[in-house]
């Protein structure tokens, strides 16, 4: 027979508890999984919204008279004679250390419920609106961009330079109208844009790459979106240009041709291949792509130079880019939803460099 599993987290922070039991707390919670039956333990302070909104079999108070959580785990488990339970393998070293002293403790798989890398047909119909609201701001920061003025190579908005505080900033406001938490929207440019995580700062500039990356999170279903342009604001180099057009033509090779039952690795090898063979065989500095769903980067799935079996109902992005000094980088990224005979992008927004 299977341990009972045990969860101690903050379910914000915990996607493995988000998915077992539905139920958003500031603070840790506990949560129970015995014989088929879910139970989640909670203070005074959470329980009457546990029972109204937890998807869990039972909500129960949890025992008082000790602040030590390994002395209340270990009152719930002697009342209902567990002796064996498994944990994330995540969970805090100091708690396990103090629950191993009674019962017998093990570590469970990475993620702790592996069935959440594979979408239902619902949770693809929550990221496909994750996506499009993420989409939504992308067109916004482009009209932004589109009605900037070129003064001495820096853009002008509303009669004042346009930074990228500026320009995350209007971002930001738009998604949470959307009722979506706005992490912090990248807007790198020019030498900024060469870090793929720097998320840029000071003036925007024409003539240069400026990466727009956004990952916001429905603050209701708790999935995430997540989509990356690269604009140049006034006609680009040359340069410019043929680093853009190799980035592009793997990427929608690689949205042709990826699928289930293929080897991650075995994509992302092609797509640096096909950048290279464009003149780049330097600059792709990370992965073709990650997982997605209630966390950004959702482990183990991967795209990249480990080998990982991609499997019907991962969803996943894709985003090959290019990172070159002095110039800058160029990424581009969509999300996709994957079965044995393809991919289906989910949402659409335009990939164009040039905002003229």
């Amino acid at each position: 027979m299977r341990p009972a599993r045990l969860i101690y987290a903050n379910p914000k922070q915990n996607s493995d508890l988000l998915y077992a039991a539905h139920f958003q707390a500031p603070d840790p919670v506990l949560f129970l999984e015995h014989q088929g039956k879910k139970t989640l333990f909670l203070s005074p302070l959470e329980i009457g919204r546990g029972k109204r909104e937890a998807s869990v079999d039972k909500v129960l108070p949890l025992p008082s008279g000790s602040k030590n959580i390994a002395e209340v785990i270990f009152v719930l488990l002697k009342e209902r004679r567990i002796r064996s339970i498994e944990v994330p393998p995540n969970t805090s070293f100091a708690l396990v250390e103090a629950l191993k002293k009674k019962v017998k403790v093990t570590a469970g798989p990475f993620p702790f419920y592996p069935k959440r890398l594979i979408k239902t047909p619902k949770e693809v119909q929550a990221l496909l609106k994750a996506q499009k609201v993420t989409f939504g701001a992308m067109r916004l920061a482009e009209n932004i961009l589109r009605q900037t003025r070129i003064k001495k190579g820096l853009l002008y908005w509303k009669g004042k330079i346009l930074t990228s505080e500026i320009l995350r900033f209007q971002i930001s406001v738009f998604l949470l109208e959307q009722d979506y938490n706005p992490l912090e929207p990248i807007v790198a440019c020019g030498a900024h844009s060469t870090d793929p995580h720097d998320i840029g700062s000071g003036p925007l500039r024409a003539y240069c790459p400026i990466i727009v990356d956004i990952f916001p999170r429905s603050r209701t279903t708790l999935f995430y979106g997540d989509a990356t342009r690269t604009f140049c604001r006034g006609p680009a180099p040359a340069k410019l240009k043929k680093q853009y057009a190799a980035v592009k033509k793997a990427q929608e090779w690689a949205l042709k041709n990826i699928r289930a039952g293929q080897n991650g690795k075995t994509i992302h090898a092609q797509v640096a291949k096909i950048m290279a063979d464009e003149g780049f065989p330097k600059g792709f500095i990370h992965g073709t792509g990650h997982g997605l769903g209630l966390d950004l980067h959702e482990e183990p799935v991967r795209i990249s130079g480990v080998d990982h079996l991609l499997k019907p109902g991962y969803v996943v992005t894709v985003e090959p880019g290019l990172y070159l000094e002095p110039l800058g980088g160029v990424r581009i990224e969509d999300v996709v939803t994957l079965t044995q005979t393809g991919a289906k992008v989910l949402g659409h927004y335009p990939k164009q460099l040039e905002i003229l």
